[in-house]
């Protein structure tokens, strides 16, 4: 059966959280989202990281298509939920290397019943949203609009903001079912529910009748000494700088996928990883390089250190090291460490040489150097110094010609 994971380890308890549609709806038994919900205890953090439904893959069974099919052809066959989660679980530890300790799969009507015995969860709408197609009843489509504004939801308008998707793309769908279960957490930190083992006794039992899970009441007790303290951060993988003209500064990060070309899926529309090709569409290094950084070291977003990046490598250099083209290498680099979250601010060329490639640093955020350094190998850090950088700048990063090396 399953490894069940020790709360008081210093090991994070990794749960897949599945949507689906289930009974009266379309592709009932297709999984409309999943995410891996990475809870650190040491560190009192719950990591999201979406991983869109579109995304093409193989299957054990022979043969390829969407990931969200996975689930819901191993129930069909089985007619067992576990195995059902056991198959899909198998293929997220491939594409993220991330393995999955617990399941918990979320019915839409199952959902609805679950926020209104809540009393309504509140959520801070960021823009405002019109669906002119959202599914209504009888294969009918009806308008949903929601006001940029702070809402208190009930169960129903909550699962419509859920599962909108036809005015916005399924990364936003994505990060607003985030936004929601961020909104659950919240609401059960303000609540007396969690000082009270009957109130408790009495969640667990409607979680349970609203959620299918291999959760045990023993287990969602370890996790309520934590649950006031919790801090929380979502990722989802997304293809938007496919999708428009992009550089360092209006990067929207975590972009490790990209619109597959359609004649060579029969002209449907999947998601390949960045590098894979259709010949080869398992090419999940940058993906798993991205999981383990944020699901693994909760402190990049904690420390959250303010980065600047200077150019000191020198014009013949580089046209020695790119056969006579000349790069962008400090633009560059700022791209590629703000994609997988660094919070890269500035980019220009340093007006003061230096002999190494270096980085001053103003106020030390261990982790965030030492996952720097995956990135810059040749880097050397050392104190601030105010004639490279300023205090607004967490670090300073100088390359110089060794980072071509």
């Amino acid at each position: 059966m399953w490894k069940k994971a020790n709360t008081d380890s210093i090991w994070n308890v990794n749960v897949l959280i599945l949507w689906v549609g289930w009974k009266n709806h379309d592709g009932a038994y297709l999984t409309d989202s999943m995410m891996i919900a990475s809870f650190n205890p040491r560190l009192k953090t719950v990591t999201f990281l979406s991983i869109p439904r579109d995304l093409y893959v193989k299957y054990p069974w022979g043969g390829g298509w969407r990931l969200n099919y996975i689930f819901a052809r191993t129930y069909l066959k089985t007619g067992s939920f576990d195995k059902a989660a056991y198959e899909l679980e198998k293929k997220i530890k491939q594409i993220t290397w991330i393995k999955i300790n617990y399941y918990v799969m979320v019915d839409f009507g199952w959902f609805e019943k679950f926020i209104d015995k809540m009393w309504g969860i509140t959520i801070d709408v960021p823009k405002t949203l019109v669906d002119y197609r959202y599914p209504g009843p009888n294969w009918t489509y009806t308008t949903f609009k929601i006001t940029k504004w702070i809402h208190h939801l009930d169960g129903k308008t909550a699962l419509k903001y859920a599962r909108s998707r036809h005015s916005t793309s399924d990364f936003s769908r994505s990060a607003r079912q985030e936004q929601i279960i961020k909104a659950i957490i919240n609401k059960l930190k303000s609540s007396w529910t969690l000082t009270s083992p009957s109130k408790l006794k009495l969640l667990y039992m409607q979680f349970k009748e609203t959620v299918k899970t291999d959760f045990d009441f023993e287990t969602l007790l370890s996790f309520i000494p934590y649950v006031k303290w919790i801090k929380i951060h979502s990722y989802v993988l997304n293809a938007d700088c496919y999708f428009k003209p992009t550089n360092w500064s209006n990067l929207t990060p975590w972009c490790f996928l990209y619109p597959a070309e359609r004649a060579a899926f029969n002209w449907q529309a999947v998601l390949l990883p960045v590098w894979a090709t259709p010949k080869n569409v398992e090419n999940y290094d940058k993906i798993q390089k991205f999981a383990f950084i944020v699901l693994w070291y909760p402190e990049l977003w904690l420390e959250n250190s303010k980065i600047q990046i200077l150019n000191w490598i020198s014009k013949k250099k580089i046209k020695r090291y790119y056969r006579w083209y000349l790069k962008p290498l400090a633009s560059k680099l700022a791209y590629k460490l703000k994609n997988y979250w660094f919070n890269v601010k500035e980019v220009k060329n340093a007006d003061k040489t230096v002999e190494k490639t270096v980085s001053y640093v103003y106020k030390e955020k261990k982790i965030t150097q030492e996952l720097i350094k995956t990135f810059v190998w040749s880097i050397v850090y050392k104190k601030w110094d105010v004639s490279y950088s300023w205090n607004w700048f967490d670090m300073t990063i100088v390359l110089w010609n060794d980072y071509l090396k």
